[in-house]
């Protein structure tokens, strides 16, 4: 199972090089995507001025979403302090992320420089 996190599906819309190399995992594998990851979207849609229910509906045909259970959110706390102990600039969202990507056994797929020392992460 592999998560896609916002890195990665902000390059698949915009057609980028790193998103050709998401669009290989969208068709071969079983996805999923954070619901914190549809939330980033929204922002960025708004400030970009895309249409996010387009984004929205193709992410849905493509991917199961997974929203915040008790688990992730008991344990996200923990996991965002040992990584802010580590890396300086590891945010909420990606504690949040990596934490539901875990609880599912899912890869993160990602070109987020805070995930790159993970080896549960396909970095692009």
């Amino acid at each position: 199972m592999i998560a896609i996190d916002t890195f990665a599906w902000v390059e698949y819309f915009l057609g980028t090089k790193k998103g050709k190399l998401v669009e290989e995992y969208l068709n071969e594998e079983d996805l999923i995507t954070p619901s914190i990851v549809l939330i980033e979207l929204s922002c960025k849609s708004a400030k970009e001025n895309w249409n996010f229910q387009e984004l929205l509906s193709f992410i849905r045909s493509k991917s199961n979403i997974v929203g915040i259970k008790e688990a992730v959110i008991e344990e996200c706390g923990k996991i965002y302090l040992e990584q802010r102990k580590k890396k300086g600039k590891f945010g909420m969202n990606d504690a949040i992320i990596w934490t539901i990507a875990k609880n599912v056994n899912a890869k993160i797929i990602t070109g987020d420089e805070h995930f790159k020392d993970f080896k549960e992460v396909i970095m692009i």
